[in-house]
C-alpha cells in the first residue's frame, strides 16, 4: 500500500503539466505575463530586465491573494529625490497600466538623477475583472487613511455622490489590503514627491504647492480637480506635505509611441525638482 501510494506520488510529481500546476509562476514571469497585455508600445528587453528586478512588499496582495510588485531604480545625483509611481489603483483604467509598464522598461535603460519605485499594477483583482474598484467593491482611491475620514468619507459619497456604488469608499479606513499595501510603500520608500497615473479626463493635475513655470505637455492641460475624503491627493498632500502629481490620460491614443511616455516621465520629474527647490528654498 505504501509503495503504491509513493508511485503515485512520484508519478503525478513527475508530469509536466501537474509539475507547472504545483510549482509557483515566478515573481519575473508574472510581471512580464501581467504587464505585456496593456495595450502600446513596448520595449521588450528592457521589460524583461526590469522584471528581473521586481519584488513584493511584505504584506502587499489583494484581497483574493494576488501579488502587487514594484520596481526600484536608485537616483545617480547626491541628493536623490525620491519619486513614487503607481497606476492602476482603478482596475479599468488599463491605459495606465502602459505608462507603469514603460517607465519601469525606461529605467533600465538610463541612469536616472532621481530614485523611483513605479507599482504598475496597484489593484490587480480590479484590473482581472475590468472594474474601477477591488474585489470587495472598494474604491481604493476613496479608502485611504485621510484625517478627515471617520467623519467625511461615507458622508461625502452619500451626498456629494449619490452612494455611486463605483465610488464606495469602504467601510473603514485603510481597511483594504491593497490600500494598506500603498501605504506601507510610503513609509518604507519615504518618497518625496507621488505620481498617480489614471485615466480618462485627459488632464494634469497636481496636489502640492503653488509652482511657476510648470512643464507643457500638449496633449493634457493643466487643471485642478481637487481632493476630498480619503483621496491620495488629500492623504499625502493636504494631511502629510507630500506632492501628489496626478496624469489622466484620454485613454491609449494619447501616448503612441515609447518617445511619448519618455516626455511624460521626463515631465513628471521636472515638477518634482521643482518642488524640491522650492522646499530646500523654504528651508
Amino acid at each position: 500500500m505504501f509503495l503504491s501510494s509513493l508511485w503515485v506520488i512520484l508519478s503525478l510529481s513527475s508530469s509536466p503539466s501537474m509539475a507547472n500546476q504545483i510549482q509557483e509562476k515566478s515573481l519575473a514571469d508574472l510581471c512580464q505575463e501581467e504587464l505585456k497585455k496593456f495595450p502600446g508600445p513596448i520595449d521588450k528587453k528592457a521589460l524583461s530586465s526590469a522584471c528581473e528586478k521586481v519584488k513584493v512588499l511584505k504584506g502587499c496582495q489583494s484581497v483574493e491573494g494576488r501579488k502587487i510588485f514594484h520596481y526600484d531604480k536608485i537616483g545617480t545625483s547626491s541628493r536623490p529625490q525620491r519619486i513614487l509611481a503607481k497606476s492602476l489603483i482603478h482596475g479599468d483604467e488599463t491605459p495606465a497600466g502602459a505608462v507603469g509598464r514603460a517607465w519601469m522598461a525606461r529605467l533600465e535603460n538610463i541612469s536616472p538623477r532621481n530614485s523611483w519605485r513605479v507599482i504598475p499594477i496597484a489593484n490587480p483583482d480590479g484590473e482581472l475583472r475590468k472594474t474601477r474598484y477591488n474585489s470587495r467593491g472598494v474604491d481604493l482611491n476613496r479608502n485611504f487613511p485621510t484625517d478627515d475620514w471617520g467623519d467625511a468619507a461615507l458622508n461625502y459619497w452619500k451626498k456629494r455622490q449619490k452612494s455611486d456604488p463605483r465610488r464606495y469608499p469602504g467601510n473603514g479606513p485603510a481597511s483594504e489590503p491593497e490600500t494598506q499595501c500603498l501605504v506601507n510603500h510610503f513609509k518604507d520608500f519615504k518618497p518625496d514627491f507621488i505620481i498617480s497615473i489614471h485615466t480618462p479626463l485627459g488632464v494634469l493635475d497636481f496636489d502640492g504647492p503653488k509652482l511657476k513655470n510648470l512643464p507643457h505637455f500638449s496633449p493634457l492641460p493643466w487643471i485642478s480637480l481637487g481632493n476630498f475624503p480619503g483621496s491620495l491627493g488629500r492623504y499625502m498632500w493636504r494631511d502629510r506635505q507630500v506632492p501628489v502629481l496626478t496624469i489622466e490620460l484620454k485613454g491609449e491614443k494619447d501616448l503612441k509611441t515609447l518617445e511619448e511616455f519618455d516626455r511624460l516621465q521626463d515631465i513628471s520629474g521636472t515638477v518634482a525638482l521643482q518642488w524640491n527647490r522650492l522646499k530646500e528654498k523654504n528651508n
